[in-house]
């Protein structure tokens, strides 16, 4: 298991001016994390930049966003807890093959079986991003694992079976997170994600589950 969010603009700042960003991203790696780290900032021409590795702080990645929070639209966050695949600088996320990037919570059993038989040192999430082919966003709602990734120039956040929940600000900020800070999750905009969405649909909030409402 890992932790990871998708933040676009607006809400990194809402998190910055409300809360703490550093706090939040050390949040998840504590929580859940700890095996490197690593982020992609999707730039709003759309072309996209990831730095990762087992030395990438979370102080490292804020001075990242900083300098960029210009020109970025989106910011995919990764914190590994290795399940497959050895704790080594490759196998942080995201993972990148031409146009496409993924990353993943999660672990995909039946990709354990096929990388023990190949004798492959690669986690399961590079291995689907490879067994993708044409569509990445409709190949990873088939698993049970939550995918965040770009395709066609797209961000999109697959829930599947997994834990991931939404927080949709009054300034336009989208925030997805495998799980928020208790001074976070006391807003009453926070939900859990949809199962599958891809940017540029609408995201109706009377059709989510509130957190509150489902941790009761």
């Amino acid at each position: 298991m890992c932790r990871l969010a998708l933040i676009n603009n607006n809400g990194l700042k809402y998190i910055k001016e409300k809360y703490n960003l550093l706090e939040f991203f050390d949040y998840l790696q504590l929580t859940c994390g700890g095996h490197g780290n690593g982020i992609c900032i999707v730039n709003n021409d759309n072309s996209f930049y990831i730095k990762k590795g087992l030395r990438l702080t979370n102080e490292k990645i804020i001075k990242i966003i900083d300098n960029n929070i210009d020109k970025l639209k989106w910011v995919i966050y990764h914190t590994r807890r290795a399940s497959i695949g050895k704790i080594s600088n490759t196998n942080c996320h995201p993972f990148k093959l031409r146009d496409k990037v993924l990353c993943m919570n999660g672990t995909e059993y039946w990709a354990l079986n096929a990388l023990n038989i190949l004798n492959c040192d690669i986690t399961d999430t590079e291995l689907i991003l490879k067994l993708s082919n044409k569509n990445l966003y409709d190949t990873t709602k088939r698993y049970s694992s939550v995918f965040i990734g770009i395709e066609k120039e797209k961000v999109f956040a697959n829930r599947n079976n997994g834990p991931l929940e939404y927080l949709d600000t009054n300034t336009g900020g989208k925030i997805f997170s495998s799980d928020f800070p208790e001074n976070i999750l006391s807003s009453e905009q926070v939900y859990i994600a949809p199962k599958h969405w891809i940017e540029g649909v609408e995201i109706h909030k009377e059709s989510l589950v509130h957190y509150k409402k489902y941790r009761r």
